[in-house]
């Protein structure tokens, strides 16, 4: 495998997290359990999309 084909290969795969919208809650102090479920569904919808 040469160097362009290895840019050629990975070339687009920063753009796999584009479609993940950033996380905007205000949070409290302590957390809700609210606001735990939706940091960790954010983290899951970005690992998804990393991974393809």
């Amino acid at each position: 495998m040469s160097g362009a084909d290895l840019n050629n290969a990975i070339g687009g795969t920063s753009a796999n997290s584009n479609g993940v919208e950033q996380l905007s809650i205000a949070l409290s102090d302590p957390l809700t359990a609210d606001q735990c479920v939706q940091i960790v569904n954010k983290l899951n919808e970005l690992i998804a999309a990393l991974r393809r």
